[in-house]
């Protein structure tokens, strides 16, 4: 920036003495004989030239000024020293035009410039706008150095930040521990060949040698805790609670299906301990009408269970409804609010046991004779293959 300023300086300068020059110059031919012939013979096409030659250096000069102001920014000196220039060039011909009057004091007095005067004024003007042209270019390529170079450095460090390993490339390099592209392949090749094989001498990857350590470390908190502190069960231990566990869960399924039962659901059981529980609900609750092996007698106030006549249904279903609803005109009645449906479930399934078992002092037989209803078959089904005998 200094040499820039300095540039500036001396173009001013020469400005400044070529002002000098061409009014001193002006001064000495408006002095000299009116008769005497001009140092340099123009006319009024040559003024014309000039004055358009002016204004165009004037338009780039200005569009120079933009162009600096735009790249250099809005502060500092160089935006004050492009404004300078931009007021100077403006400035200039009201300047000269002064001093061409002081030029002019000596001889008589004129009402208008003749073209040798103005052409003088118009070479100096175009020269002095030739030399901030030339400084404003100047300048111009220096900004432009200082900004490729800024660019250029910036490059520089983008390559030197994508140059650097990413967090999972150091991750890959940590767990495997591959040679560096420095190292060549014939430095790990070791001196023996197998079949055309020719080895590695690669170390082996740090996550396969942490995996061996760490079946170690297992094999002993193993050995610890199985066998010397007996802190984990074996395997038989671990199938004994399995099993347990088991159980109680299939107690509390039944549990909770036993809830759900009702009349269009319930299904014979079979189970021996529901029906010891059903036998002591029997004499608990029903032998006082039908007597304690079920058959009653003559005095009985329910029916006989051991025959095969039935007032109300003698299927599963049936009697399982009989009970919980119970038969409040005859007397019975309804055990839905003491009994749960699992327990009905297993006094129905006791009652259809008792089948057969009657004496000869029971009580007559009462109702219909109960034939379960069978599943109507398919008359088209294919029949079973009969087994062949042996030839």
């Amino acid at each position: 920036m200094r040499t820039e300023r300095t540039h500036l300086r001396r173009a001013l300068a020469i400005a400044a003495l070529a002002t000098v020059a061409v009014s001193a110059v002006a001064q000495d031919a408006a002095a000299g004989a009116p008769s005497s012939e001009p140092m340099i013979p123009v006319s009024g096409t040559v003024n014309y030239v000039m004055m358009g030659l002016a204004v165009v250096q004037v338009v780039l000069i200005l569009a120079m000024s933009s162009i600096l102001r735009t790249m250099m920014g809005s502060t500092g000196w160089m935006r004050k020293l492009t404004e300078r220039m931009t007021k100077s060039a403006l400035l200039l011909p009201l300047l000269l035009a002064a001093g061409s009057a002081q030029a002019q004091a000596y001889v008589e007095p004129r009402a208008t410039m003749n073209h040798q005067e103005l052409f003088y004024l118009l070479l100096l003007i175009n020269i002095f706008l030739f030399i901030v042209l030339m400084v404003q270019i100047n300048l111009l390529r220096s900004t432009m150095r200082a900004i490729t170079g800024v660019f250029e450095e910036q490059r520089a460090g983008a390559a030197a930040v994508a140059k650097r390993p990413s967090p999972a490339a150091k991750l890959m390099d940590l767990l495997t521990r591959r040679p560096s592209k420095e190292v060549e392949e014939r430095d790990l090749l070791m001196h023996h060949e197998y079949d055309g094989i020719r080895e590695l001498d690669n170390v082996l990857p740090p996550w396969w040698v942490w995996l061996f350590y760490g079946t170690i470390a297992w094999s002993a908190l193993y050995l610890v805790n199985m066998h010397v502190t007996g802190t984990w069960n074996d395997s038989q231990e671990e199938y004994t609670a399995e099993i347990e566990q088991a159980k109680a869960d299939v107690a509390a399924y039944v549990a909770r299906a036993g809830a759900s039962v009702d009349e269009t659901t319930v299904t014979l059981t079979t189970d021996a301990g529901a029906l010891a529980g059903a036998k002591e609900t029997f004499i608990t609750y029903c032998a006082a009408c039908h007597g304690a092996d079920g058959a009653g007698s003559a005095t009985s106030v329910g029916p006989n269970l051991t025959d095969a006549y039935w007032i109300h249904g003698g299927g599963v279903k049936e009697i399982f409804k009989t009970i919980k609803y119970g038969v409040p005109e005859k007397g019975m009645i309804s055990w839905k609010s003491q009994l749960k449906p699992n327990e009905i479930q297993a006094l129905s399934s006791y009652i259809l046991g008792l089948q057969g078992t009657g004496n000869a002092s029971g009580k007559e037989p009462q109702g219909e004779l109960w034939k379960e209803e069978v599943a109507p078959t398919d008359s088209l089904a294919t029949p079973a293959a009969q087994p062949v005998a042996a030839l």
